[in-house]
């Protein structure tokens, strides 16, 4: 029965869309750190990508052979609420372009992180630990999100102080869903402007 419940807990998290997400933040953050303090090669990359995967849904809404690509290539990557909406994938590739855009890189890289890893930690240790709920989100979640966030954020700022700021937000913001808001979008991006506010008291 114990195992029963455990595979129900795996299939739920779904760790193909996870992994997914993990690998194309870690990617980014990469080619940030390769090529500090230039964000050139960043910016063309997220462009293209949130370009490449506008297009891809507007053919998946637009045409029937667009959506039977989409299902045979992406379905597993893809969530539920996704099937007659748009693509998860599509807001996480704009708020690292934003979030690249508006923050200097460290910061952004921190941003990233906060989304890359923070969240798909919550959404791992929520499902399978998770007994405290807000608005349906495990709090133990929100706490393992903050911890691998920090930790990985302070390899990269110039303050602990910063990186709890990035780590703090990011959580908060994930844990409190904003309403009609993907946190694919909002989670950078508050996360980085928490950051970049520390950053301007302390330095």
């Amino acid at each position: 029965m114990a195992r029963t419940g455990s595979n129900e807990a795996w299939k739920r998290i779904n760790l193909k869309r996870k992994l997914w997400h993990f690998s194309a933040g870690a990617f980014m953050v990469s080619v940030l750190i390769w090529n500090y303090p230039s964000k050139r090669l960043s910016l063309l990359i997220l462009g293209g990508a949130s370009v490449a995967l506008l297009v891809i849904d507007i053919l998946r809404f637009g045409t029937g052979w667009g959506r039977q690509l989409f299902r045979v290539y992406f379905r597993q990557l893809a969530g539920r609420k996704e099937d007659e909406g748009p693509n998860a994938s599509f807001f996480y590739a704009v708020s690292l372009l934003i979030a690249v855009l508006l923050f200097e890189p460290r910061i952004a890289m921190g941003a990233i992180i906060s989304l890359a890893v923070g969240d798909p930690v919550a959404g791992i240790v929520g499902t399978l630990f998770g007994r405290v709920r807000l608005k349906g989100k495990a709090v133990e979640g929100a706490v393992a999100n903050l911890v691998a966030s920090f930790i990985l954020i302070n390899l990269l700022v110039t303050s602990p102080w910063i990186a709890l700021a990035g780590a703090s937000a990011g959580a908060a913001v994930e844990l409190a869903h904003i309403p009609k808001v993907d946190d694919n979008l909002s989670v950078p991006i508050v996360s980085g402007l928490a950051m970049t506010i520390v950053s301007s008291l302390i330095m």
